[in-house]
């Protein structure tokens, strides 16, 4: 009884090990400036939710440590394609979202790949305190604008960031005064549940293409802000509607648009029109300038890709100079319809626990049974997968895919 007692905890202990090695885990160690009291993340790995930020783990005044499993990632989300931000403090707002230096927006989020998790915040937004109190009250801002402004819109956090496309009484400000010079000053009294947490500025329009720049947020109790200049001045009387032909990928059942002037709301994405030759049209009615994105699902995690294999940057159209556009899209970043597409005729085998492609041309895609995206890869030769779990899984090959099993 004492010799299988022993083999079953030796057992055990092998299972454990197994598991242990299996378990993909993901390290994350930052730095940051005093004072800080506590540290979170968001990003695509959890859906960019700021109502589900992860809490960090304190090592010290300055360092925070964090280990995550890529197995509750968000689907199609891994390591090599994980982005994310840090907070100093859990608001469904981005109240206390970390900054540059000089306090302006980063210019992109972090990356994993860059930094393997090993991190430095320069500064943050706000810093969360738990021992001060909210305060709540009515605030008056008198912001001075460009000479040339027409109309100005405030955004901020006192209305969860909807933007400059929210309801125009609740955020479009008054002109109350035009100096010698030029300059315009207008004034907008909004009211902020927690003044101390209250971040703003400002956009010249009803879209985030009209954003002041350089893009730095006002916090209480600053109420009276200079804007120094405009990405783009909104002028109503030169709106009109932007007509787009996107051509996708072959397979591609439908496709929808978000952007700006949709409030980059993906509940208010919109579904093209799919036409007889395959491609899909969208019209952005009454508008100026927009940026914009096309997905081949209403959820963030399906966006169209570059040649790089990542996220495609915003794509850009004015009127009336691309009032009627064409487009195409390299690929998507999650394939809605793999089964629609051919069968590969690559020799694909298995191999300690690895994928094994032969004759690949140009690139290689690995997902799980879900779709979840677990590898890309541009190869010409043989690609070897990193090691996998025994499962199903579904190998794009130049465009064609395959099941695979490994057991």
């Amino acid at each position: 009884m004492k010799r299988l007692f022993t083999f079953v905890i030796a057992l055990l202990s092998m299972f454990a090990a197994w598991q242990s090695a299996w378990a993909a885990n993901v390290v994350f160690n930052v730095t940051v400036p005093t004072p800080t009291y506590q540290v979170w993340m968001v990003g695509n790995f959890q859906g960019w939710d700021p109502t589900k930020m992860v809490q960090m783990t304190k090592v010290d005044a300055t360092h925070y440590t964090l280990t995550l499993d890529d197995a509750t990632f968000a689907s199609g989300i891994t390591k090599e394609n994980m982005e994310y931000k840090y907070a100093s403090g859990n608001d469904a707002n981005y109240a206390y979202i970390e900054k540059n230096a000089d306090g302006s927006e980063l210019a992109a989020n972090r990356k994993y790949a860059d930094s393997n998790g090993n991190d430095v915040v320069k500064s943050w937004a706000l810093v969360y305190n738990p021992a001060v109190q909210p305060l709540p009250k009515n605030v008056t801002i008198d912001v001075l604008t460009p000479a040339g402004t027409i109309e100005c819109y405030i955004v901020g956090n006192f209305n969860n960031w909807f933007g400059p496309t929210a309801p125009a009484d609740s955020i479009k400000m008054k002109k109350i005064k035009t100096n010698p010079d030029g300059t315009i000053v207008f004034e907008k009294t909004i009211y902020t549940p927690d003044a101390n947490l209250l971040a703003y500025h400002f956009c010249s329009g009803p879209a985030w293409s009209f954003e002041q720049t350089p893009v730095v947020d006002y916090h209480y109790p600053e109420v009276n802000p200079i804007v120094t200049a405009w990405k783009l001045i909104y002028d109503p009387s030169k709106v009109g509607d932007i007509h787009i032909t996107a051509t996708v990928p072959a397979g591609t059942d439908s496709v929808w648009i978000q952007g700006d002037y949709l409030g980059w709301d993906m509940t208010k994405a919109v579904k093209g029109v799919k036409n007889p030759d395959g491609t899909f049209s969208f019209t952005a009615p009454l508008v100026q300038a927009i940026e914009y994105r096309l997905y081949n699902k209403p959820d963030w995690g399906f966006p169209e890709v570059d040649e790089t294999g990542a996220q495609r940057a915003n794509r850009t159209a004015s009127f009336p100079a691309d009032a009627n556009i064409s487009i195409t899209v390299i690929n998507w970043l999650i394939p809605t319809a793999i089964s629609e597409v051919r069968e590969a005729s690559n020799i694909i085998y298995t191999r300690n626990s690895s994928i094994v492609v032969e004759g690949v041309t140009s690139k290689v895609d690995v997902f799980d049974i879900t779709g979840r995206i677990l590898q890309t890869k541009k190869i010409v030769g043989t690609f070897i997968s990193k090691s996998l779990h025994s499962g199903i899984y579904i190998v794009r090959v130049d465009g064609a895919t395959k099941k695979v099993a490994i057991k």
